[in-house]
């Protein structure tokens, strides 16, 4: 994504939204309702998380407990309020992740932490929206993103 300078209103830099991201108490659940019941494909798949081919964007499940072990964010909780839904915008490098974060800290963006690389091989930040939206910016590093389902066990996946 290349985002704009912030010269003027017009021009200001605006995220492009790549994945919708599902908050979930049960990844394993979920992956079977939307491969076996919506017949989406399963695109990579990691212990508490899946994601899945779509046209235009993503749709991922993170399960709320590996959400809160892998960055510190409490996800959704069925019994109290919390994060349901997370939108996830693709920047063009981990450099670009921290410009970023300093451009929309500048504004009066608040975020979870200051930037950080993650075991998934990518730098992130996470910052609320104010209706209960959960943001995502994420970059790859080189080598890209882990989990890749080989077309083998996409078929299995599907079964």
């Amino acid at each position: 994504m290349t985002l704009q300078p912030d010269s003027d209103p017009s021009t200001r830099r605006r995220p492009t939204i790549t994945d919708i991201c599902l908050i979930t108490a049960d990844v394993d659940r979920s992956v079977e309702f939307y491969t076996q019941k919506l017949g989406f494909t399963l695109r990579s798949r990691m212990p508490g998380f899946a994601d899945f081919q779509g046209p235009g964007v993503i749709l991922a499940l993170w399960e709320r407990n590996q959400l809160e072990g892998a960055t510190g964010i409490p996800g959704h909780d069925a019994s109290a309020p919390g994060r349901t839904v997370m939108l996830a915008c693709e920047l063009g490098s981990p450099e670009e992740i921290d410009r970023t974060y300093d451009e929309y800290r500048a504004r009066g963006v608040e975020f979870a932490s200051e930037p950080r690389d993650y075991p998934w091989n990518a730098r992130c930040i996470y910052f609320d929206g104010p209706n209960g939206e959960f943001w995502e910016f994420f970059a790859w590093y080189e080598g890209g993103e882990p989990g890749m389902v080989e077309p083998a066990a996409e078929s299995e996946a599907a079964r």
